[in-house]
């Protein structure tokens, strides 16, 4: 079986370029992930509070729900993340470059 080939706009982009993606300092990653893994605990907190709208829980299960929640951001974080911190790093760094100009 032949592979597929897809057509590609390569008018603005030099050759250099699609053979090395460019990669972000590691300032900007690291401030990038930190923000990634804030913003997914948030969100894994508000759907733990939103599940339980109403209904009485003990405090040993609050506990274990938030343990829970902890260890499911701390297994997303391992596995690479959302997928973000990469997109927010360039954004980030294309920021501070544009402005110094």
């Amino acid at each position: 079986m032949k592979p597929v080939a897809f057509p590609t706009t390569t008018g603005e982009l030099s050759q250099t370029q699609l053979a090395a993606p460019h990669k972000p300092n590691d300032k900007a990653l690291k401030a990038a992930r930190e923000f990634e893994s804030m913003l997914l605990r948030h969100v894994l907190e508000s759907m733990q509070k939103a599940s339980h709208v109403g209904g009485s829980e003990s405090k040993s299960s609050t506990a274990y729900q938030s343990m829970a929640v902890e260890a499911l951001a701390d297994g997303v974080e391992r596995g690479g993340g959302l997928g973000l911190a990469d997109l927010i790093a360039k954004t980030l760094e294309s920021e501070v470059t544009g402005r110094a100009r």
